[in-house]
């Protein structure tokens, strides 16, 4: 995968953020890249070393939207079609509650990164990459500025895909 990221920001083999913000609260931004996961049937676990995924979540795009989507504490959005660097697949928005005091790791999914901080807003393009599941996640705030949010969107519209 190759992708354009502006003057401003940082980042380190599968994840990028904001170089003078970070990815956290109240206004920071970040995309990462992975796989997507099994579920946590509780995302809101009191310790990072025994977060166990107890949801089994299938290897397709639909099989790990659905399971997002379908999941009765995560507040997402309806996955949608979306096409991005020529593979199709599903978009949705996850977002992480507004307060997250009682969690010592608000984790949605294992492997797979944890909230930064509370109302961190997740937009999920998950995609089948020539039949394995690929998950582009750029993360951002209310808190985030226009411009940044307008510079992360052309992160993800810059991405090229090489299988």
């Amino acid at each position: 995968m190759t992708l354009t990221v502006p003057e401003g920001w940082a980042g380190i083999a599968d994840s990028i953020w904001l170089n003078d913000k970070g990815n956290g609260a109240p206004d920071g931004a970040g995309l990462l890249v992975g796989r997507g996961a099994w579920l946590l049937t509780d995302p809101c676990t009191k310790a990072q070393h025994l977060v166990v995924p107890d949801i089994a979540v299938g290897p397709s795009v639909d099989d790990f939207a659905n399971a997002i989507a379908d999941h009765p504490l995560l507040d997402a959005t309806d996955p949608v079609d979306v096409t991005l660097a020529g593979y199709s697949g599903k978009y949705l928005d996850l977002h992480v509650p507004a307060d997250i005091s009682m969690c010592e790791v608000y984790r949605p999914w294992d492997p797979g990164i944890y909230a930064q901080g509370p109302s961190h807003q997740w937009h999920l393009w998950i995609l089948d990459v020539d039949g394995l599941r690929f998950v582009v996640q750029g993360t951002d705030y209310p808190g985030t500025s226009a411009k940044h949010r307008a510079e992360l969107q052309a992160i993800v519209d810059s991405i090229k895909i090489e299988p």
